[in-house]
């Protein structure tokens, strides 16, 4: 599912965009889910409290938070989301630059273009996942992989532990790992209950590893080739991205 947000004082034109990624996303067959805002500054403050959004649609000209502030202080929470500038007007070439937006549209805005830009950021989002999505207690959550240090699994409960702290899901590690590889995402599989991110490994032996938190986990020894495989091929890279 893409989270998508819109954010333009036009009511007119935020139930249009609503309406036309409705209509893309049944003919290209993608959930979506949209929040619809009217100003910068109640976007930057639902940012503020933990929502991570694939794609936002911002208006530039907004009378509380213009969308070039919004999109500065947006980006300082995540700079991983595609802002697809819409706007009345073509002169804030520069502005949009500084922001790393995905796109710009001028209204009004034309189909084609609109769904062009949809299709080319969904390529892009769905080429390299930058989020794990789970279920608990019946409500979705979305926690950048990037901030996963590792899993682990404990019977049917996995822990989801980043620099912050822990959170849970049920499911089997065997599911997440392979979900993982079907992204082109590699972890180390240490353990059959743990599941490592590679960024995170600040010392590498024979049969441990030691994460910058100072944790060790040991790898069990029928693991330990799979893991010095996958550890000389990504040497010298970016684990992920």
């Amino acid at each position: 599912m893409l989270e998508i947000a819109i954010c333009d004082d036009e009511i007119l034109v935020t139930g249009k965009i609503e309406r036309m990624l409705e209509n893309i996303a049944q003919k290209v067959m993608i959930e979506i889910n949209t929040d619809v805002f009217y100003d910068g500054d109640t976007l930057v403050d639902y940012i503020k409290c933990g929502k991570r959004y694939d794609i936002i649609y911002l208006d530039i000209e907004m009378k509380k938070q213009n969308g070039v502030d919004a999109a500065r202080n947006i980006r300082k929470l995540d700079y991983n989301v595609l802002i697809i500038y819409v706007t009345s007007h073509e002169s804030f070439v520069r502005e949009v630059f500084e922001v790393s937006a995905f796109r710009f549209m001028v209204k009004p805005i034309e189909s084609k273009t609109f769904e062009k830009y949809f299709l080319d950021a969904k390529k892009e989002i769905l080429r390299k996942p930058k989020y794990f999505q789970y279920q608990y207690n019946k409500i979705t959550h979305r926690v950048l992989i990037n901030d996963v240090m590792y899993f682990q699994s404990d019977k049917r409960v996995i822990y989801i532990i980043t620099e912050e702290g822990s959170e849970k899901c049920y499911g089997k590690l065997n599911d997440i790992e392979k979900q993982l590889i079907k992204s082109n995402i590699y972890f180390y599989r240490t353990h059959q209950s743990f599941l490592v991110n590679p960024k995170y490994v600040m010392v590498y032996t024979y049969d441990s590893i030691e994460l910058i938190d100072g944790t060790i986990l040991t790898i069990s020894e029928n693991r330990r080739e799979n893991v010095n495989t996958l550890f000389c091929r990504q040497k010298g890279e970016d684990i992920i991205v």
